[in-house]
């Protein structure tokens, strides 16, 4: 995990931030006990690695100005295409307190269940979990290649290390197999022939 520098901005017109946004600066604001509310710029290259790196909703390290600390990335905010950030909301926590966040479900498999001729129905693709900024996992992963239909995965499918928990109940329902409709359909023109 590489140091983000940030860079204070005065509040501007949002004229003002899309131009910067054109020359590779991405606008945010960061939050906290110690730091108050302070607005920033981020170079948009730094930002990609370490979004690469931590994930969207996970812990980085800052410098703003002087000010060191470590942040949690509550909001990457992303242009109409979904391919560009063109704001982030950060929040300063303290790296060995306790905190509720949410990371991302890695689904792998899926692919072996579509040429078995079945579908993932996706009730969630993020989960709440409480631990310490050291320990937040970057995402989970959730096996479904031994999956038949009928098969439902729930929070205790997935494998989470000793110092992270779950903070939702351990029965609630990410995702179910099913058999795809359109391949049911059809076999079932192929057997009337």
């Amino acid at each position: 995990m590489n140091e983000l520098i940030l860079n204070k901005r005065i509040k501007t017109t949002s004229n003002i931030a899309k131009k910067e946004n054109g020359k590779g600066k991405i606008p945010g604001v960061i939050y906290g006990k110690e730091i108050g509310s302070e607005l920033f710029y981020v170079d948009a290259i730094a930002l990609r690695k370490e979004l690469s790196v931590s994930g969207e909703h996970g812990v980085l390290t800052f410098d703003l100005e002087g000010k060191k600390g470590t942040a949690l990335i509550k909001q990457v905010q992303k242009n109409s295409l979904g391919h560009q950030v063109i704001h982030i909301d950060l929040e300063e926590i303290a790296a060995n307190a306790i905190m509720h966040t949410e990371i991302s479900i890695k689904v792998i498999g899926k692919g072996e269940l579509e040429s078995k001729g079945l579908m993932l129905q996706t009730q969630r693709d993020l989960v709440k979990v409480s631990c310490t900024a050291n320990n937040l996992p970057k995402d989970i992963e959730l096996d479904v290649s031994n999956g038949e239909a009928g098969t439902v995965y729930t929070l205790e499918d997935l494998k989470l290390g000793n110092d992270v928990s779950f903070v939702d109940d351990l029965t609630t329902v990410i995702s179910s197999v099913s058999e795809d409709e359109k391949q049911v359909a059809e076999v079932e023109t192929e057997e009337t022939k």
